[in-house]
């Protein structure tokens, strides 16, 4: 069994070396290719002693040819293992550092524990973090090494043939055809467009084995199609299912029922439910997800809903329905393929008085971000007309990220906002959209009676803690209207929790905005 010590003493260094060294003798072998050649070859001599000598030319030169082939393989899969080791040692780095930084320490067992020092005591969320990197890099690791000691066994059986080479370059190409570790390595840290364009590099053989063994490899990997990032978290929600199954702890069944949530949307298709396609999980800490009703990279029309305080995996299902009724809606207004995305793919404030902080949306704009640029590089055809709508809290993480780096999306809609970041829509850059035109593609509303709008009332002297509302007067943009919304008791001046949630309802007219919105005909 693979422990944390042995992933932290891996040396990719040392395995590239061996690369180097079979890749040095592979090019003289071949570089003497016709010396190899002339050994079965005697012309002139004849009789039972040129016979024999051709005999054994050609057995030797065979031989050779079979060599080759295994070095080659080996060669291949231990320049790729340096790769992949290269890479598990940074994330071991990472994660040695993160601990240390939060006063935990990580045994050479991979086990987790507190040091003891002044200051306030570590955060247990560190901790679930810290334990679910543990968990994958050394699934990972044990995948690396399991891979790279399969093609050493098969070169030293003889699995590794020569494929009926006739020459030692065939036979190096044919080898490292069979190194089996050809789908490792992928651009490290590279731009969802590197990551589109390294996927559609592999054969599709080499696709089906990544989904099939190794699905932690692109399932969450921004650029990747739905279709494929969808078939490798599928594998992915069933061995997390089936661990969370024997887990006892609150923590664990909260999780276990955003699963079975996302299970019943997956297997759930017919009038008004699009086919779904789950594009990225993480059970850690609170847990992500995110599910697209019907398929971004084929649809006209691409929503991406962020929900706000208090979203987690255990209490997806609600969102999955919002998505659901906005993808209806859209379709009402005239969308020909719409796709409505749930992103809950950033750790949001788990209480209202979280909220007041603008940290979770600046841990979570980047992510944002770099998941609507994903959305481009894996659409197939003409540009889908894209949106991104966030509620609540949402719209201060789309704020963020339309304020501090820009948002690949056509429109931007701000529903319930506590505020978004700035002062005012020019503010927002979204790609594509001119600066000086960017006000009319950013859409606003609360209602009435919400509760939501006491976060926009500032205290003398002092700014608002996210901003002023959107739906304003004087922050520009285009501002729709909401049912007023349940109302609630005097003494809180009319406003209610109940109205901050209602924008879905049926036969709504914010619903009936969305939808409009989403279709590009705002109206």
């Amino acid at each position: 069994m693979i422990t944390w010590g042995d992933v932290r003493r891996w040396d990719a260094a040392a395995i590239g070396s061996v690369a180097d060294g079979l890749n040095d003798r592979c090019a003289k072998l071949i570089a003497a290719d016709g010396d190899v050649e002339g050994m079965s070859r005697f012309d002139g001599w004849t009789g039972d002693a040129a016979t024999a000598a051709r005999a054994r030319g050609t057995a030797l030169t065979t031989r050779l040819e079979q060599l080759v082939a295994e070095a080659s393989a080996v060669r291949r899969a231990a320049h790729e293992t340096q790769l992949a080791v290269e890479r598990l040692s940074a994330d071991v780095r990472d994660t040695d550092e993160l601990a240390a930084h939060n006063g935990f320490a990580i045994d050479d067992g991979g086990s987790i524990s507190t040091v003891p020092g002044p200051g306030a005591a570590p955060d247990d969320r560190i901790r679930v973090e810290l334990t679910d990197r543990v968990e994958q890099i050394l699934r990972q690791a044990t995948d690396v090494d399991a891979d790279f000691a399969a093609v050493l066994e098969r070169a030293a059986d003889g699995e590794i043939t020569d494929q009926g080479a006739t020459s030692l370059a065939q036979a190096a190409d044919a080898g490292a055809a069979q190194s089996g570790l050809s789908t490792i390595g992928r651009p490290p840290g590279g731009t969802p467009g590197d990551n589109r364009a390294w996927w559609d590099s592999l054969p599709v053989t080499a696709q089906g084995a990544i989904l099939r063994d190794n699905p932690d490899l692109v399932r969450n990997l921004d650029g990747v199609p739905a279709k494929d990032r969808d078939a490798a978290n599928r594998v992915v929600l069933q061995r997390e299912t089936a661990r969370l199954q024997k887990d006892p702890s609150d923590a664990a069944k909260a999780k276990l029922r955003g699963l079975n949530d996302i299970s019943t949307r997956l297997a759930a298709t017919g009038p008004g439910k699009p086919q779904a396609y789950l594009l990225a999980l993480d059970t850690g800490g609170d847990g992500k997800a995110v599910v697209a009703a019907g398929n971004p990279d084929t649809a006209t029309d691409v929503a991406t809903y962020v929900p706000g305080t208090g979203s987690e995996l255990g209490k997806i299902g609600g969102d999955l329905s919002r998505s659901d009724k906005m993808w209806q809606s859209a379709t009402m207004a005239g969308s020909p393929s719409p796709s409505v995305i749930t992103w809950a793919g950033y750790d949001a404030p788990d209480e209202l008085w979280d909220a007041a902080s603008q940290s979770y949306a600046d841990n979570g704009k980047a992510d944002l971000s770099k998941f609507e640029d994903g959305l481009r590089a894996s659409h197939d055809g003409a540009p889908s007309h894209n949106t991104v709508l966030g509620h609540s809290y949402g719209t201060t993480v789309v704020g963020h990220a339309a304020r501090d780096g820009g948002l690949n999306a056509d429109d931007v809609v701000f529903v319930a906002s506590p505020g978004v970041g700035v002062d005012h829509a020019n503010q927002l850059h979204l790609d594509g959209v001119p600066q000086d035109q960017v006000a009319r593609h950013v859409h606003s509303t609360v209602a009435e009676h919400d509760l939501i709008k006491i976060t926009n009332v500032g205290v003398p002297g002092h700014d608002v803690a996210l901003g002023p509302d959107p739906a304003g007067s004087g922050f520009g943009g285009q501002v729709f209207d909401s049912a007023p919304g349940t109302k609630g008791p005097w003494y809180e001046g009319g406003l209610s929790g109940a109205a901050h949630s209602e924008y879905w309802e049926d036969g709504s007219p914010s619903l009936r905005s969305f939808g409009r919105i989403i279709a590009g005909k705002p109206g």
